[in-house]
């Protein structure tokens, strides 16, 4: 049998959920949470934000509805540099290098 193709991809999370997420992910401050995923070859944006919500809880109560299968409405998505609709990436198959990070909206004043 052959081996299983990995991609590995990058989540950062500036949602002050560092308290919580220590020790599963690199926690440079309580603001901002960075992980490197290992995954599958084939698997979509909309499956892998789905897998981290189900894995740990802070996600999915503050990033990720498991239920409507969407960040939720107060956030917005940085993918590899581009600050994208998640709408526009959630069925996108990831690829070995990808970087995602996920942001409050900020609103202006």
């Amino acid at each position: 049998m052959g081996e299983v193709a990995v991609t590995r991809v990058t989540i950062e999370l500036w949602l002050w959920l560092g308290n919580e997420l220590r020790g599963d992910f690199e926690c440079p401050s309580e603001m901002r949470s960075v992980r490197v995923e290992e995954i599958a070859n084939g698997t979509t944006m909309r499956e892998f934000l789905g897998r981290l919500a189900n894995g740990y809880f802070p996600i999915a109560k503050n990033v990720f509805n498991i239920q409507s299968q969407e960040l939720y409405p107060d956030l917005v998505m940085n993918y590899n540099g581009r600050l994208i609709s998640p709408d526009q990436v959630y069925d996108k198959i990831l690829k070995n290098g990808d970087r995602i990070t996920v942001l409050p909206l900020a609103g202006g004043g």
